[in-house]
């Protein structure tokens, strides 16, 4: 029997005792591995190591190698662990060629062996080698690649984060035993300053309270207090403080909230509360009021029809029945103010309108010596307006003109009517009231059209914002333009069909 011969007749066995040590003495890591499995790799072996030695063919010694190194590799194994488990071939051979071979044969039988195991472990420890310093280099790609790929997300997520904290509308900042730390551009703009130049500042050189309302703030989430401007002034904002970690300090975060509009318009709402209280106590008294002078002017017209007076009795007579009527105009726009407008709009000549209105006041016109210009365009069609409402327009704007031209040299008042197109509003009718009377400034120009704003001795502010209502109610709107000493031009704009 040669050293072939016993290799194919004791296969089994030799493989079983293989199995057995390998099981049971090489590392932890192979007694976990199942028999099935140690007994398939232990086979292919040793069919290799017989191919190596009785064929010279290394081809399945080379094709196993390649399979166990990616198999151990994927497990863990070590280089030293695989060698060892190798080397079990030689150890059992070793054991059992000295009971069978004797001699030369024994000698030959050996170094067959012994080469084939060396040759094999070589092999093996340069191709294991091989692939594990080839799966390092993929790992630390991959490392890099991951570590590339997390430090983009990180770059990404803080622009977002600076985008997002630089964008928003409110202050935002950090501060950090006093002193801020970090300061957006809104802050800046707040506070009149570069937000770079915030940093370093004390929370005391930016906000009223310093130091201590600081400390009172974190036992609050919100609290209102002044932010100081760059140019000394102050105005009020609203601060939410939350305790944070930045760059690794213990440090507060604070949004910083702009506050005027919002108190302005809680102020506003306080002042229309209060304007609506006044409205719903006067519309009770002019109610009452107008019904009296209403009474009262029917009588004394009674009287200055029956009586025979004589001529400054007639003369205090009028002055009696023109106050009566300017009481009367007041008490109709403060009721017209108090209460919701509402307009039943018909088919009206404006020109009638408008030439009724200056007939109401032809006595008073002629006795303050104006000159009346009447131009009404003839062709002007019918519009739908609400007569009552268009009265009080016409009404209020001569009387506005007659006031301005009392203490004038030349008095003239302008009225026409004329066809007018709007680019936004379309087709419309213009009436053009002009006086040459004091003017007006541009401060009173602002407010000219608000309630209760008058430059009267004896008005109360309510006629051009009734003319601006019921104009506004009409579809339309109103312009005035004026000049100091040269008089005032209101231009009102209705809208209508085109012919």
């Amino acid at each position: 029997m040669n050293l072939c011969q016993l290799l194919q007749t004791e296969r089994r066995a030799l493989i079983d005792e293989w199995v057995r040590q390998l099981s049971r003495t090489i590392s932890a890591r192979y007694r976990e591995r199942a028999l099935a499995e140690l007994r398939e790799t232990v086979a292919r072996a040793y069919d290799g190591n017989y191919s190596v030695i009785c064929d010279h063919d290394w081809q399945p010694i080379e094709d196993f190698i390649v399979f166990i190194t990616r198999l151990r590799l994927e497990r863990g194994f070590s280089l030293s662990e695989v060698q060892k488990a190798f080397g079990i071939f030689r150890v059992i051979l070793l054991r059992r060629l000295p009971l069978v071979f004797q001699g030369e044969e024994l000698v030959s039988a050996l170094l067959a062996v012994n080469n084939s195991v060396d040759v094999t472990i070589n092999r093996f420890s340069e191709y294991f080698q091989g692939k594990h310093e080839e799966e390092m280099r993929g790992f630390l790609e991959n490392l890099e690649g991951k570590v590339k790929e997390r430090t983009e997300q990180l770059y990404n997520s803080e622009n977002r984060y600076r985008t997002l904290v630089e964008e928003i509308s409110d202050g935002y900042f950090v501060c950090y035993q006093g002193r801020l730390i970090f300061a957006n551009r809104a802050l800046g703009r707040m506070l009149g300053r570069r937000s770079e130049r915030l940093v370093g500042k004390s929370f005391a050189e930016l906000f009223a309270g310093g130091d201590e309302e600081l400390t009172a703030a974190l036992d609050r989430e919100v609290f209102a207090t002044e932010a100081l401007k760059a140019d000394g002034s102050r105005f009020p904002v609203e601060i939410k403080l939350n305790q944070v970690q930045y760059d690794g300090l213990p440090a507060l975060a604070g949004v910083c909230r702009d506050i005027v509009e919002r108190m302005a318009l809680a102020r506003r709402e306080l002042e229309n509360e209060r304007l609506l209280v006044i409205g719903r106590v006067a519309t009770v008294f002019a109610h009452e009021i107008r019904n009296s002078l209403s009474s009262i002017k029917v009588n004394v017209r009674v009287l200055q029809r029956r009586l025979e007076l004589v001529e400054n009795d007639k003369r205090r007579m009028g002055i009696i029945l023109r106050d009566i009527e300017k009481l009367d105009r007041l008490l109709r726009d403060t009721l017209l103010f108090s209460r919701p407008l509402e307009i039943n709009p018909q088919l009206y000549d404006l020109n009638l309108l408008l030439a009724a209105a200056v007939q109401r006041f032809e006595a008073r016109l002629a006795a303050s010596g104006i000159r009346v210009i009447l131009e009404l365009d003839e062709n002007l069609s019918k519009l739908k307006v609400d007569c009552g409402s268009m009265e009080i327009v016409f009404d209020n704007l001569i009387v506005n003109a007659i006031e301005a031209l009392a203490e004038s040299a030349h008095k003239q008042l302008s009225v026409r009517t004329l066809r007018s197109s709007d680019e936004e509003r379309g087709y419309g009718l213009e009436v053009v009231v002009a006086d040459s009377g004091c003017g007006l400034g541009d401060a009173e120009l602002g407010q000219i059209f608000q309630p209760f704003y008058t430059t009267k001795k004896n008005g109360i502010g309510l006629g051009l914002s009734n003319v601006f209502r019921v104009v506004e109610q009409h579809g339309g709107f109103i312009t005035v333009t004026s000049e100091l000493a040269r008089g005032t031009v209101f231009k009102v704009w209705l809208p209508c069909l085109k012919p």
